[in-house]
């Protein structure tokens, strides 16, 4: 969509159609935050993904980003409340502090620990996934772009002056070339030995207990150190979707069929969710049937847990967005718009050397 904004002659293509299940957008929402406790350098770009989102929002007549806030609970000592308040101060953004007596004051939902505190991001929200995706692809049509979905790349060359894709339905041939590939970036770019570990994720989503606790407004999406433990309220009333953003089996490759939710995977769920959230799912004998579904989706992980985005360090016209680590989604139209930058103008001044691939990983990495 991008490119297309930009009048450049673009084709697209994925093997799925999105929006779909087998990668790493399944889960019909994504938490959209600036506060970044995962390094203070994405709040820049966290920054403008939320005015691109809402400007494509504004574009489109319905909302994509909606900020309802988030709240971090964590000790002091732990990296997602030192990371927070780290952002926060750099970027003079605005959160609110709250104790653990006043957390669960205010929101009966949420129950942690006495020597957890509570940080409040009132800019913070969620991303409608499914929505946005279908509105965009819409918009990358109507703008030129020519989207070949169920479409596989077989492999692609590079040469000085222009690139050529091959696929099952025939042979196509470009100035420059933009993979993001997402759990499939190793295969497309494997001459890179790119240090990428697939890790499958489990969401779920309860039949609240006490619906009340969990409705719009009565709660923002909220989130629990030292797992990251996470979830929303009943957004649409289809349910209370949580999960943990940390772990995960470790895939050999990302095709499908992706294993299953099993029950080892729903314990789990439930026990953080027993600790938290217990007003969400009852008595433990019979939390499991407050159980309403559950998805999988992947995560493609770099050592360091950062994006890579970047020239491709053997061909000029190539360029590529891999390693999203969990939490990419939300800065979808800044990556765009860097990789735009970088594949027409050369360079680009969004804020994105420290995601360059450069020296990150150490040659035993890759």
């Amino acid at each position: 969509m991008e490119l297309a904004r930009r009048k450049a002659c673009v084709v697209g293509f994925d093997c799925y159609a999105p929006p779909h299940h087998q990668g790493s957008h399944s889960g019909e929402t994504r938490v959209f935050r600036e506060a970044y406790y995962e390094h203070p350098s994405y709040t820049p770009l966290a920054q403008r993904a939320g005015i691109l989102w809402d400007s494509l929002g504004e574009e489109l007549g319905t909302p994509l980003l909606h900020r309802i806030g988030l709240l971090s609970m964590g000790s002091e000592a732990s990296p997602l409340i030192q990371g927070i308040r780290k952002s926060a101060a750099i970027h003079r953004l605005s959160i609110l502090d709250l104790t653990a007596e006043e957390v669960r004051r205010q929101y009966p939902a949420l129950c942690p620990p006495d020597d957890f505190v509570g940080l409040l991001e009132k800019k913070a929200g969620w991303i409608d996934v499914e929505h946005s995706i279908v509105e965009i692809f819409k918009r990358a049509r109507s703008l030129g772009a020519d989207l070949r979905v169920e479409t596989e790349i077989q492999e692609w060359h590079a040469c000085p002056d222009h690139v050529r894709v091959r696929t099952e339905s025939g042979e196509f041939a470009a100035r420059q070339l933009v993979i993001t590939a997402g759990a499939w970036a190793s295969q497309l770019l494997r001459a890179l030995h790119l240090p990428l570990v697939i890790r499958r994720k489990v969401l779920a989503w309860f039949d609240p207990s006490v619906p009340e606790h969990f409705s719009v407004g009565a709660l923002p999406l909220f989130a629990f150190a030292p797992n990251f433990f996470y979830g929303f309220p009943n957004i649409w009333g289809r349910g209370v979707k949580v999960a943990e953003h940390e772990g995960g089996e470790v895939l050999a490759k990302p095709d499908p069929p992706v294993p299953a939710p099993s029950a080892e995977d729903l314990d789990q769920i439930v026990r953080a969710a027993s600790t938290f959230v217990p007003s969400l799912i009852g008595s433990l004998p019979t939390a499991g049937s407050r159980v309403l579904r559950t998805q999988t989706c992947l995560y493609t992980m770099t050592p360091d847990e950062h994006f890579i985005i970047d020239r491709h360090p053997r061909f000029e016209n190539v360029f590529f967005a891999a390693g999203f680590s969990g939490h990419g989604f939300k800065f979808a139209p800044v990556v765009a718009e860097a990789l735009a930058d970088l594949a027409m103008e050369g360079q680009t001044k969004l804020a994105i050397e420290f995601l360059r691939l450069a020296e990150r990983f150490a040659k035993g990495d890759c």
